[in-house]
């Protein structure tokens, strides 16, 4: 899934994997064009309107833009949403606790533990933390602010602050951002040709996580989109679905599969991909008898036939569109306004007063010490912290790399450029250099992404002191300063103070998925919303087993917690092989009490996971008894479970 999961697995190198990161999404110069064009007319604008905090608006533009348009002006609207009532209500605490100390302190430990706590429970849990993090940073002004009145100033510049960059980038998006529909054609059609050429060499069982995790996002993006009348070529959620249920069941795939069947599914692959481009045609394939696929003296493969399975059901999405009514797509359940756990899991409440503990301590820091350019401190403790230790050290080590690349970039310029620079157009142009290097790394994957925007921001805080040129390395210093405080204080706060390792969460979605995997088997004509769950599941475990890197043995037990949790490879397998006997064309050749026998298994399995306990002995494989005189088909079934009894087996000797 991302490029340290694959060298730890030992996919491809390192370097290598970083190198296809950073260059291999589609589209990604225009997204780039789009950050740089806002960032920069904000910086315009703050300069010729005198706007306070110009770096703060150039940041703005990186901090909301999405891969898409509705994405970006969703995120612009709640961020101003949020920005607004912080405001009204900063301004109402301004009156009573501008001079008491021991008013506002309290007050700012409330809303830091209040903002972090909604975040995690609450269905608008990023506008309250966005509101709570806009009303501690004003708080924390008070004790650098000469007058009330110049307070109330500030305050009220700082919606202006927060409006002139949102407002900059919505148009920016409106104007020139690519639709959701276009985002999803061109994530599908790059992971299909990929595919379609590591099937023809056989390597595609290293990318399949990978491609699951670009895959899983759209499919919600697919479903709030306002393409409301469905069209030939247009990707829906079956289509999406369909594919996802492919890159599972390749998983499943023998390892010495035959040639003529690779060429045959990537030539499938290809049909599909062909669907999708701008000048395809409606013409369907039809699928190639089962004889002609397996071929004279050949077995059948269960998990071919289930391929080929889907991707007819992936082809026949794209090409006939208006087929699938009401009936036919599965009916998702409604949100919650608040998480089902909210009030009885305390992992919520630790991890809010884990980050209140190190705000506070940031802040108690660098006022007692009277250095009140260390306040990016408090700004690197609200978006540092993450549930696990693996997570917070992963995001910590992107914003140190950012900051001190940034930072560099900013005093180079600062000493060898800018005294050079004559007017605004150079600063400008300056700006936009830096900050389409900077988004290039942000649009990247999520193992790099979070850098860029710290490079953009480090670079911002050194450049953009006033309205002026920049001169002043002591700013510069300060403020990276602050950010490695944020980072020491946040990453003492989280190892010390109920660790979690994110070994644990890895558990936790391995149950998830072996509970969907148990559901798929008992209703295999009913198990759309169960397989979905499956790969949310499978792409949420490979993402943290790969931030459970980052901890470094760092929590105690880290080692021994891993001992009873299946590799994420193991549980991929099992997945792809009950995705092959619930398949259409497998399942009506399986006896129910076979799959019930391994249903049970598997949600017995799950159970013992969540709850921290080895996992229960396999059961007994059935007798696969050879029928003379059959049909080919009629060995499908008993071949995919035997297939599943033996992946059952290997997980559960994996963990004993």
């Amino acid at each position: 899934m991302t490029a340290l999961a694959e060298s730890q697995r030992g996919r491809r190198p390192l370097h290598e994997v970083l190198a296809v990161e950073l260059a291999s999404r589609e589209g990604r110069w225009a997204a780039v064009a789009r950050i740089t064009t806002g960032s920069t007319i904000a910086v315009v604008i703050a300069m010729v309107f005198q706007i306070p905090q110009p770096t703060y608006m150039a940041y703005i533009v990186f901090l909301i833009s999405k891969d898409e348009k509705n994405g970006t002006v969703t995120a612009a609207l709640g961020g101003l949403i949020a920005a607004t009532l912080a405001i009204f209500l900063v301004l109402g605490l301004e009156l009573i606790d501008t001079a008491e100390p021991a008013l506002r302190i309290p007050l700012m430990a409330i809303a830091t533990f209040s903002a972090m706590f909604t975040a995690r429970i609450f269905a608008l849990g990023p506008i309250s933390f966005l509101a709570g993090f806009v009303l501690v940073l004003l708080q924390s002004l008070v004790d650098d602010v000469p007058s009330p009145e110049a307070l109330t100033r500030a305050t009220l510049w700082t919606w202006v602050v927060i409006f002139v960059p949102v407002a900059v980038t919505v148009i920016v998006n409106l104007l020139f951002g690519q639709g959701a529909v276009a985002l999803i054609k061109r994530t599908v059609r790059k992971i299909l040709r990929e595919l379609e050429t590591s099937l023809t060499n056989g390597e595609f069982r290293n990318y399949l996580p990978e491609w699951r995790a670009q895959l899983v996002p759209l499919l919600e993006i697919a479903q709030h989109s306002n393409e409301k009348a469905p069209r030939t070529n247009q990707l829906t959620v079956p289509a999406i679905r369909a594919l996802l249920d492919v890159l599972v069941i390749m998983g499943a795939l023998p390892d010495d599969l035959p040639e003529a069947l690779r060429g045959e599914l990537a030539g499938r692959l290809r049909v599909c991909r062909r669907a999708i481009e701008p000048d395809a045609t409606t013409t369907n394939e039809a699928p190639m008898p089962l004889s002609q696929v397996v071929g004279a003296g050949v077995e059948p493969f269960p998990a071919v036939v289930a391929v080929r399975g889907s991707l007819s059901v992936c082809l026949d999405a794209l090409l006939r569109p208006d087929s699938l009514s009401d009936d036919t797509e599965p009916h998702h359940p409604p949100r919650r306004l608040f998480a089902t756990d909210a009030f009885s899991n305390p992992a919520y409440w630790q991890f809010a007063l884990k980050t209140t503990i190190a705000v506070m301590l940031s802040y108690a820091v660098y006022t007692l010490l009277d250095w009140p350019g260390l306040r990016t401190a408090i700004v690197t403790c609200f978006f540092v912290a993450l549930s696990s230790l693996g997570e917070t050290v992963h995001k910590l080590v992107l914003r140190l790399s950012g900051a001190i690349i940034g930072g560099l970039i900013a005093g180079l310029c600062i000493v060898f450029v800018l005294p050079h620079l004559t007017d605004i157009g150079q600063l400008c142009m300056l700006i936009a250099v830096v900050s389409a290097g900077a988004a290039w790394i942000a649009t990247s994957s999520e193992l790099l992404s979070y850098a860029g925007m710290q490079i953009a921001f480090a670079f911002f805080l050194g450049i953009l002191q006033g309205y002026g040129p920049a001169t002043d390395l002591t700013v510069l210093r300060d403020r990276i300063a602050g950010i490695l405080l944020g980072n020491i204080v946040i990453t003492i706060a989280f190892s010390a103070f109920w660790p979690q390792s994110a070994i644990s969460g890895v558990r936790v979605a391995l149950a998830e998925a072996l509970r969907a995997i148990g559901e798929v088997l008992r209703q295999p004509r009913n198990a759309e919303q169960a397989r979905t769950r499956t790969v949310e599941a499978l792409v949420r475990a490979d993402h943290l087993r790969t931030l459970s890197l980052f901890e470094s043995r760092m929590l105690p037990g880290h080692a021994t917690e891993s001992l009873n949790v299946p590799s994420v490879a193991t549980i991929e397998r099992l997945a792809g092989a009950s995705f092959v006997v619930s398949a259409d064309a497998i399942s009506r050749y399986v006896e129910s009490g076979s799959s019930d026998r391994l249903a049970e298994w598997v949600e017995s399995a799950a159970d013992d996971l969540s709850a921290s306990r080895p996992l229960p002995s396999p059961p007994p494989p059935g007798a696969l008894t050879p029928a003379t005189g059959v049909q080919p088909e009629a060995l499908l079934g008993p071949q995919a479970i035997a297939q599943l009894e033996s992946e059952v087996q290997r997980v559960a000797s994996a963990v004993h």
